[in-house]
């Protein structure tokens, strides 16, 4: 009876040790911010979908989307590669602040000219955001959202992912009661799509300020945020950061730009409605995609340090993706139907139930698609992460595009599947291979 006592207490005791490695903890962290702040952002839908016609939500989320694609655009890949090269910086504050100086104003100039262009780009968004306002609004709010990856990633590298947990929170919680401020604010100026555009956009700037100003500051001695360019301390991890920029920027069309394809493809009189339902849906499914995500982001931090264990830390995110990821799989294809009409509105659950269904297996490639992409990622190679996002993207909007007209959502979520799935043989073929261990550096002699 004591031997079985004393085992349970060792097996116990290394379970705790386990949960409190950095790799686990950031993780965690990760998937607490995700998890809280999906949650909290189906309170949200829910408030503005009570509040403002599903036609207003689509369109908003639309340009959130857009925005979003602009933004990966302008950050040059540099907030991935802040994961890689921080740890390793010299003067983190120059590294940090020269990546938020370049991500916001090239995010800030390409917002304003899809603004200005919006007539070539979608003459169906231009009947809602042709108002001069916008001209203002959108390039404003692009800098906040170039500013929020950057602070983000720049917390993980530094093993802080408790503050990236803090900013998803703190977004979400200002988010849920906008969209009732802005009905009355702009109910009768510009309609509601302005309401909730600001609601998602508010919110989000307002975290970035508290991360930039308050908390960022107490992880990175002396850090104050301020324009900089320092390109000597740029320039060694600009090749990296352009070959993940790429990859990124082409992988991140295959998601972003669908509700784009579904506002360009579909009749006018249902597009805008069909967005909304899909949005709702993707946010759900995005449940599910946030456990490999976090835990393989949580790896890539890990694996970027000085004597790191790469291998042994690998099977254990494996492992714990493994064990989460089944059975919300198996929950979110049993709740597809319940879950959306807990919104009130019959037209999401109709519209909406097996697409969500459909979109929950997308998180089995997704999950493979980390693990083969963070040995590439660590391992400093950018071709192979390039071509799988070709693969990926092509295949989705190629294939969504032409099923979308055939099949509506259902049609656009089976290429969604299907596009995450191209890409797996191939990562697979280049970087199957288990990471390799990090030569163990001896202590540098204090002076």
């Amino acid at each position: 009876m004591d031997d079985a006592r004393q085992r349970m207490q060792r097996l116990v005791g290394r379970a705790w040790d386990e949960a409190r490695s950095p790799l686990y903890r950031n993780a965690f962290f990760i998937m607490l911010a995700s998890l809280i702040g999906s949650l909290l952002g189906f309170v949200f839908l829910y408030v503005v979908y009570q509040t403002y016609d599903l036609t207003d939500a689509g369109y908003a989320a639309t340009m959130v989307n857009t925005v979003t694609f602009l933004v990966g655009i302008g950050s040059l890949g540099m907030p991935i590669a802040l994961v890689r090269f921080l740890p390793e910086s010299d003067d983190p504050s120059a590294l940090v602040n020269t990546s938020l100086s370049i991500a916001g104003v090239l995010s800030a100039a390409l917002a304003l000219a899809f603004v200005v262009s919006l007539g070539f780009w979608s003459p169906n968004l231009l009947v809602v955001f042709g108002h001069p306002v916008y001209l203002l609004i959108i390039p404003l709010t692009a800098v906040a959202y170039a500013f929020g990856p950057v602070l983000d990633q720049a917390a993980i590298a530094l093993r802080r992912a408790d503050i990236f947990a803090i900013r998803v929170v703190l977004l979400s919680v200002i988010k849920v009661p906008l969209p009732i401020l802005f009905v009355t604010a702009f109910a009768t100026v510009l309609g509601g799509t302005l309401g909730v555009y600001m609601s998602w956009s508010l919110s989000f700037a307002i975290s970035v300020i508290v991360v930039g100003l308050v908390l960022l500051p107490r992880v990175i001695p002396g850090y104050r945020p301020r324009p900089r360019l320092s390109r000597r301390r740029l320039r060694p991890m600009f090749r990296f950061s352009v070959g993940n920029w790429l990859a990124g920027l082409i992988g991140s069309a295959g998601s972003l730009l669908l509700t784009l394809l579904i506002i360009n493809t579909l009749p006018k009189a249902t597009a805008s409605t069909a967005t909304a339902v899909y949005y709702a849906v993707t946010v759900m499914a995005g449940i599910l995609t946030v456990i490999p995500q976090a835990t393989m982001t949580s790896l890539y931090a890990e694996a970027s340090q000085r004597n790191a264990n790469r291998r042994r830390d690998e099977r254990r995110a494996i492992a714990l993706s493994i064990a989460l990821l089944l059975p919300a799989i198996v929950g979110m294809w049993v709740f597809a139907d319940v879950l959306l009409r807990l919104f009130e509105k019959p037209t999401l659950a109709d519209l909406g139930a097996q697409p969500l269904r459909i979109l929950s297996l997308s998180s089995i490639p997704v999950f493979l698609n980390s693990v083969f992409g963070t040995r590439v990622r660590v391992r400093k190679e950018i071709i192979p992460l390039i071509v799988s996002a070709a693969i990926g993207s092509a295949v989705t909007l190629g294939l969504g595009y032409v099923l979308l007209q055939s099949s509506g959502l259902v049609g656009l979520a089976i290429a969604v599947v299907i596009g995450q799935a191209a890409s797996t043989p191939y990562l697979l073929v280049v970087a199957g291979r288990p990471m390799e261990e990090e030569p163990m550096l001896a202590p540098t002699p204090r002076p």
